[in-house]
C-alpha cells in the first residue's frame, strides 16, 4: 500500500488532492481515503515538521510500504519545478527532522515518478530530482514529490494534475539503484543520467553537503537507498571517493 500525505496547510498539496480524489473512486473511512492499494491521508500541519507518520497511519490499522509526501516547494530562485527528492538531513536539522539522519527512500518509483511527469510534457517546469533535504523524520521508505516555487505554480492546476496523474500511474520498474554525489541542489546530472541511462537514483548529496560526508554518513546514504550498489559523482571530489573505497560500493564518474 502507498500512502499519499496532504497537508491542509499546502495550497499545491491540497490541489494534488483535489485531482487525486476526482480522477478514482475512493472510499472515505474516518476521513481517509482508500482506493485499490493507495491512501489519502490528511494532517493539518505542514509535512516537514509531521514525524512518524508512518507509525501514526499504523496505529490506525494500515501498512503502506511507501509514504509520498505531495507538496509546494519553495525557492528563493521561483524556479518552475516538479521535483522529487530523499529526505533526510546531512548535518543540523534546520528544516524538520533529525540531524545528521537520512530516511529510507524508494528509489524505483521516485524514477518512475521522474520519467511519468517528464513525459505530461509541462515545457514550461523543469522536472528534475532535489538533493536530499529537509524533514520529516520517519522511518518507512518515502519521498516528495513537489510543485514549486511560487504560489502561481501551487495554483496551477496543468502542474498539480499532472502530479496526481502521475501518483495513481507511478510503478516500481526495475532499474540500477544509485546514489549521487555533487552538483547543484536540482541535480541536473543526476537528472539527466536517470532518464537517459536507466538508473534510479536515491538519496543525492549536492556539493553544498559534501563538507558533512564522512564514512558513516556515506554509507547511511547507501543502506536508505534500498538496493544501492553503485554511486555516481557529479565533479572530482577525490576525498569522498577514498572513503568509499572502504565501502562495499561500485564507484562511477
Amino acid at each position: 500500500m502507498i500512502c499519499i500525505v496532504i497537508s491542509m496547510q499546502d495550497i499545491a498539496s491540497m490541489n494534488i488532492a483535489k485531482f487525486l480524489l476526482s480522477m478514482e473512486r475512493w472510499k472515505e473511512k474516518d476521513g481517509i481515503y482508500l482506493n485499490d492499494g493507495k491512501m489519502l491521508y490528511f494532517i493539518e500541519d505542514i509535512h516537514i515538521y509531521h514525524d512518524n507518520v508512518d507509525k501514526e497511519v499504523e496505529n490506525l490499522g494500515y501498512s503502506p510500504n511507501t509514504i509520498i509526501f505531495a507538496s509546494r516547494h519553495a525557492s528563493i530562485a521561483k524556479k518552475r519545478t516538479l521535483s522529487i527528492h530523499a529526505i533526510g538531513n546531512f548535518s543540523k536539522a534546520e528544516y524538520g527532522g533529525k540531524d545528521t539522519t537520512l530516511v529510507p527512500c524508494n528509489p524505483l518509483l521516485m524514477r518512475d515518478a521522474l520519467q511519468l511527469l517528464k513525459e505530461k510534457g509541462l515545457e514550461e517546469y523543469e522536472t528534475c530530482y532535489e538533493a536530499t533535504h529537509h524533514g520529516p523524520y520517519l522511518e518507512k521508505p518515502c519521498f516528495f514529490i513537489e510543485v514549486g516555487s511560487t504560489e502561481k505554480e501551487w495554483k496551477d492546476e496543468r502542474a498539480c494534475r499532472a502530479i496526481a496523474e502521475t501518483i495513481l500511474e507511478m510503478e516500481e520498474r526495475q532499474h540500477e539503484i544509485a546514489i549521487g554525489i555533487g552538483g547543484g541542489h536540482y541535480a541536473p546530472r543526476f537528472t539527466d543520467m536517470a532518464l537517459e541511462k536507466d538508473i534510479a537514483f536515491g538519496h543525492i548529496a549536492a556539493k553544498y553537503a559534501v563538507p558533512y560526508l564522512n564514512e558513516e554518513m556515506l554509507k547511511k546514504m547507501i543502506e536508505a537507498t534500498p538496493g544501492c550498489k553503485k554511486v555516481y559523482f557529479h565533479g572530482e571530489h577525490k576525498e569522498i571517493k577514498e572513503m568509499l573505497k572502504r565501502i562495499d560500493v561500485e564507484i562511477n564518474e
